[in-house]
């Protein structure tokens, strides 16, 4: 053990997942919006209560993780929603950087070579990739402008390298499977490149305009937690985004969640439509680490 706190608790969490003999993931979904039914689509389900697992940070306690196959590909679901909803997402007082993302180093640690994210986010005004509200964007690339990374105090972690290479972070065979299952599905699909952006507050038109500069397609907060993660702990990263409005004019939380919610049914049967492609890329990650 390198007695780095991050992996003394996926050490102490991934024994005892593994001592009750549950099927290897070939995916993790790890899902911010868009959950819905589909535990409801495993077979040979099992639901295991992360409170009650060693190792598992406070934030997570009371989370369920929902295992079994999804078509007949072993996957782990999770709903990417730690802590007490009045924090916003945010870190407590003196809660380390990886915690809120800690899920992604459990599941790499359990096997899976593959994470599907899901959120919600919206359009910016971007004259090379418009991006039209109610569509699912899935992200090509990213720029992390939260101001927040999960690998802060990881130089003694044995899980992945300080500095992981992010070049091939989203995992473009698996985004073109989407593209076809999606256009097929008639679900409007389109590639965008994501603005990993600072929360919880809704954006000025100042920033949104900011971000379209720098080349971003979209806004997006809260992702760049988990990207890094799934960088460090060596997961390729599928990452879908509901788009819940333009990013023009005055926006309210309430108008954006019921979006979302317009979106979660499209992007289950997304999500749920690439459990073969799943199982293809995670053989393909395999047969590259070999």
């Amino acid at each position: 053990m390198s007695g780095c706190k991050l992996d003394e608790a996926v050490g102490t969490a991934a024994a005892e997942i593994g001592s009750r003999a549950l099927p290897r993931p070939d995916a993790f979904l790890f899902l911010g919006t868009g959950i819905g039914m589909l535990p409801a689509k495993l077979s040979r389900a099992a639901r295991v209560q992360l409170g009650r697992i060693g190792g598992v940070p406070k934030p997570w306690r009371d989370a369920v993780l929902h295992v079994g196959f999804l078509g007949e590909t072993p996957v782990w679901i999770l709903e990417d929603a730690p802590g007490a909803p009045e924090f916003g997402g945010n870190e407590m007082s003196g809660e380390a950087p990886w915690v809120r993302a800690f899920p992604c180093w459990l599941a790499a640690a359990a096997g899976a070579p593959v994470c599907v994210h899901t959120s919600a986010g919206l359009a910016l005004e971007s004259r090379a990739n418009p991006v039209a509200p109610l569509s699912l964007a899935l992200v090509t690339d990213h720029i992390n402008l939260s101001g927040r990374t999960p690998l802060l105090g990881l130089g003694d972690s044995k899980l992945g390298p300080l500095f992981p290479d992010q070049s091939r972070l989203h995992l473009a065979s698996l985004r073109h499977s989407a593209l076809a299952r999606g256009r097929k599905l008639g679900v409007p699909v389109v590639e965008a490149i994501a603005a990993c952006t600072p929360f919880p507050a809704l954006e000025t038109p100042a920033e949104r305009g900011y971000w379209a500069r720098a080349g971003a397609d979209i806004a997006v907060q809260g992702l760049a937690q988990p990207l890094l993660a799934c960088a460090h702990s060596g997961l390729a990263v599928l990452a879908i985004v509901c788009i819940t409005d333009s990013g023009e004019g005055i926006d309210d939380v309430g108008s954006l969640v019921r979006n979302a919610d317009k979106l979660a049914p499209a992007l289950e049967d997304l999500v749920a439509s690439l459990a073969p492609d799943l199982a293809k890329a995670a053989n393909e990650l395999g047969v590259e680490e070999a």
